[in-house]
């Protein structure tokens, strides 16, 4: 009973993850409030680290060429996901149900290796100073290839 629930929780975490993301559109908010704009992640990093014209083009195409090797990856999370739903559902016992939990965690390895590597080259093009500004990046970056366009805020 204790494993269950402990797998339950551990599958709702899993699912909560799906799509992170913030900032409103534009427009007027409640009271004739301006709302905060929606900005890129390319903007939002090149704001942060102050990114020149070639430092900016190529975290673009660094962040690109990761989002490419994810894609499939992303798909297979996804599927991983539900094929956790579907055995905490089917009511499976907990040895086939942690058999997903390990197989939808692997993934999940690889999606944070992809992510840290892209890190690891964006860091390198930075110079002393952009290095010491990088934080607001690097937390940025966990979850960054879960949808179909890293540069999206969802």
């Amino acid at each position: 009973m204790k494993t269950a629930a402990i797998l339950m929780l551990a599958a709702g975490m899993i699912f909560a993850q799906g799509r992170r993301g913030g900032g409103g559109g534009g427009g007027m908010g409640d009271q004739g409030m301006p709302m905060q704009t929606q900005h890129s992640r390319l903007d939002i990093f090149s704001r942060a680290l102050n990114l020149n014209g070639d430092q900016k083009k190529q975290v673009k195409a660094t962040l690109d060429d990761a989002q490419k090797e994810a894609a499939p990856l992303r798909d297979q999370i996804s599927k991983a996901r539900q094929d956790i739903a579907d055995a905490v559902q089917a009511g499976k016992n907990s040895d086939e149900i942690n058999r997903t939990v390990n197989a939808c965690a692997a993934l999940q390895t690889q999606m944070a290796a992809i992510e840290m590597k892209a890190f690891a080259k964006i860091f390198k093009l930075l110079d002393a100073e952009q290095q010491k500004s990088l934080r607001p990046v690097f937390m940025m970056m966990s979850g960054i290839f879960m949808g179909k366009n890293w540069n999206v805020m969802e």
